[in-house]
């Protein structure tokens, strides 16, 4: 059992999403972890020997982009020597299978074959506003979106990342959800489905994209909707899509939003290189019995000849 609290660990993988809940098993006294999406295998395995973790109860692929998925094989190959996983869960998020895709799918199915392991699709039926996952005596993880109504529309406009599977992390202290990479039309699906959702900590979408309001729900509606206090965004540098967008970073700190990257990026205007290219590297949240802290593994903020979200207060 967590001593200091149930924790909830964003990694640094550079442009990519991969996160760790480890959440308290009172019945038997140990932990309840759930792997959302896997970009490094040798980083989430150095983090889960850390812990002392030697089962995975949920694996979560969010959806099959390669910066959330390309590292699912290895892990699965290495995690076998020292430990097992339970359930995984994933949705086929396109027609036409990548290359990445298809192996992973193998995998699966060679585990249940071997192991019985069980697969679960990433989806609800369109009576559920929520699915409970995982839980405990004080906290439900739960997956929120899609479903099937939502899953359809997705893939007949051929959507991938509106495919994802989003979760929401939830007890009396905290909520915490995990968005993958949805787009402006899920959004607008899900929280007119969900108009209450609120959270304190989101994990932003799209590695910090910046939506408007002309095909779905723009990111400033998303944010006034769900009220976050933190903003976690998982991002690198990548010529391709430079994210985060200096949009959003505006509009977090218009909200005055808590924002914690885990890399910088050219937004940020610095020597990226001689910061080994970490801002908070690792952020992780600790959620006590009262109350929850952000503990990231460095703040580099400082550093900045020209900081594009400032130093976090608090």
């Amino acid at each position: 059992m967590l001593s200091d609290g149930e924790k909830i660990k964003f990694l640094d993988v550079g442009h990519g999403d991969s996160a760790v809940i480890y959440m308290n098993d009172f019945h038997l006294g140990g932990v309840k972890t759930i792997v959302i999406d896997i970009v490094d295998a040798d980083k989430l395995i150095n983090e889960l020997v850390q812990s002392e973790i030697k089962i995975v109860d949920m694996l979560i692929i969010s959806h099959m982009d390669a910066d959330h998925c390309r590292g699912v094989n290895d892990f699965l190959e290495k995690f076998a020597i020292r430990g097992v996983i339970k359930k995984i869960c994933f949705n086929f998020d396109r027609r036409n299978p990548t290359q990445t895709m298809e192996l992973i799918l193998k995998r699966f199915l060679e585990l249940y074959h071997k192991q019985r392991i069980t697969i679960l699709r990433g989806i609800n039926d369109t009576d559920l506003q929520k699915r409970e996952l995982v839980s405990n005596n004080t906290t439900k993880f739960s997956l929120i979106y899609p479903n099937v109504a939502e899953e359809t529309e997705a893939l007949l406009h051929k959507s991938t990342n509106d495919m994802s599977i989003v979760c929401l992390y939830e007890n009396e202290v905290s909520k915490i959800i995990f968005t993958g990479d949805l787009e402006n039309n899920g959004w607008r699906r899900l929280l007119e489905r969900m108009p209450e959702l609120e959270c304190d900590i989101l994990k932003m979408p799209h590695h910090g994209a910046f939506y408007n309001d002309e095909n779905g729900m723009g990111t400033e509606h998303i944010l006034d909707m769900l009220k976050p206090h933190i903003a976690i965004i998982s991002t690198g540098e990548n010529k391709r899509y430079r994210h985060p967008s200096s949009d959003t970073i505006k509009l977090l700190k218009e909200k005055n939003v808590e924002i914690y990257c885990t890399e910088f990026t050219s937004l940020c205007h610095c020597d990226m290189d001689s910061l080994s290219r970490k801002c908070y590297g690792d952020v992780e949240i600790v959620v006590s019995d009262s109350d929850y802290a952000v503990k990231p593994e460095c703040s580099n903020t400082s550093s900045l000849s020209c900081s594009a979200c400032g130093v976090n207060v608090g």
